[in-house]
């Protein structure tokens, strides 16, 4: 692995020490967590998208949509970016859908996800909102447990082979298997 230079570890300080950043006036963001202004701490009042359901201030339960936050803020881009298609085959009645990706920037389109099961979907879904876009794909993949592990490695492989940029952020550095 190698540590990136410039804007790439400057995502990392930024998905590290920027949760103090979300402090608000109490409110909740979408996972149910903010920062205590006292503490600086980042903390949820109930369980976020990684399922934890806990309340600490550990990787893990900061949740996907924490980290595409603070990805997508750190990039100048938007999260939770809705996408609407038309498809059907030939000669039949074209129908209406939308999907949506994690985060667009100016030049991608990059689905981001913990380092668990449910991120191995995320080439898939980088690749089509990208190609519905105009913009390169990209996936994030965020380290809750420290180790590079069969999904990080499943998730790299594919992307490496099909040329989709791949983000992995792991502590407070954004690294480059």
């Amino acid at each position: 692995m190698v540590k990136l230079s410039g804007a790439l570890t400057s995502v990392a300080l930024i998905l590290t020490c920027s949760s103090y950043a979300l402090a608000h006036g109490g409110g909740l963001n979408a996972e149910g967590c903010h920062n205590n202004r006292s503490t600086g701490q980042y903390h949820c009042h109930r369980g976020s998208s990684s399922g934890s359901g806990s309340s600490g201030s550990s990787s893990s339960s900061m949740g996907e949509s924490y980290y595409n936050t603070q990805l997508a803020a750190h990039l100048g881009g938007r999260t939770e970016v809705t996408i609407d298609f038309t498809y059907g085959l030939q000669g039949n009645t074209p129908r209406q859908a939308s999907v949506r990706i994690d985060i667009v920037t100016d030049q991608f389109a990059i689905e981001g996800g913990l380092d668990k099961r449910s991120s191995l979907d995320s080439i898939q879904q980088a690749v089509f909102a990208a190609s519905q876009l105009g913009l390169k794909p990209a996936v994030a993949i965020y380290d809750t447990d420290g180790i590079w592990g069969k999904y990080e490695h499943r998730v790299w492989t594919v992307a490496k082979e099909l040329g989709v940029k791949y983000f992995w952020v792991s502590g407070n550095q954004v690294l480059e298997p």
